[in-house]
């Protein structure tokens, strides 16, 4: 087995170390055109690509997609695909809005199976049988787990947002609830309810993405008119820059904990561990 990690695919390392499979190397460039150049050095009769799909997401597609072609090109039978992050899986709320979610698997036909980490869409989960989901909520509680709280409890920023907070609450026996969301548009929300009593308890707010930041600190501004103690964040995939990032701290957050699925300067848990149990025990 070979892993094969693209440009945003350091995490591949990581897997290579823990599993024991080859690392192997691509030469990847940017022509003055704009495309890209892929130069692969070695092969094997099995391959994992390994690239996070969170920044210039268009490019790690294609990237990713001509790796695998040119794996194949060159004998390697099957080709498997480790994506931390999948981008496009956001939902469609308003009529003449794209889907991309559909398209972006056909682009991922080459790929015999998919790992990834908390995929936000899961209902897709039950239509693309290729996609192996993988949480991250179990190695966020354990970050949980070492920080001196009084009363914690676990919170939701919106209803969708229980399936992963509740598995977060188990690892941690916290109670769980949620918050009442409402979008204004892609980037605004209002949290339209009020906490139960949390007064003098230290909150943990638990999401899969933060993106824009909004919906945590609307959240946050609630929970602390409500008079929680502390409030730490707790986030699969953080993509939000450092300027999102800055407000969320300003309005009294104590920590942000991402994962390693998408660098970022608050990517405080890996998930490589996980990824490569999983790995080892399929291959």
């Amino acid at each position: 087995m070979l892993i094969v990690p693209g440009s945003q695919g350091l995490l591949g390392v990581k897997l290579s170390r823990l599993t024991g499979f080859d690392l192997g190397y691509v030469q990847l460039e940017k022509l003055p055109s704009g495309e890209k150049y892929i130069r692969i050095s070695q092969f094997d009769e099995r391959a994992i690509v390994v690239n996070s799909l969170a920044f210039n997401p268009d490019e790690m597609i294609v990237e990713s997609v001509l790796i695998a072609e040119t794996l194949k090109e060159y004998g390697t039978d099957r080709v498997y695909a480790v994506f931390p992050y999948m981008p496009y899986s956001r939902r469609r709320f308003i009529k003449g809005e794209a889907f991309p979610a559909k398209t972006l698997f056909r682009f991922f036909s080459v790929f015999d199976r998919i790992y990834t980490v908390d995929y936000h869409l899961e209902e897709m989960l039950e239509k693309i049988d290729k996609i192996r989901n993988i949480t991250a909520m179990r190695k966020l509680a354990e970050k949980a787990k070492e920080l001196d709280t009084k009363d914690a409890v676990v919170v939701s920023p919106d209803e969708e947002g229980m399936r992963w907070a509740t598995k977060f609450a188990k690892e941690i026996d916290a109670e769980c609830f949620y918050l009442n969301k409402i979008r204004v548009d892609a980037e605004n929300v209002v949290i339209a309810s009020r906490p139960p009593n949390i007064e003098g308890k230290d909150v943990f707010l638990v999401d899969d993405l933060i993106s824009a930041g909004s919906t945590v600190v609307q959240a946050v501004r609630v929970l602390k008119r409500a008079g929680c103690r502390r409030v730490y964040v707790f986030s699969t995939h953080v993509l939000a820059k450092t300027e999102a990032l800055r407000k969320i701290y300003e309005v009294g957050v104590e920590e942000i904990y991402g994962t390693d699925t998408v660098p970022s300067p608050v990517s405080r848990v890996s998930v490589s561990d996980l990824i490569a149990e999983v790995l080892k025990k399929d291959f």
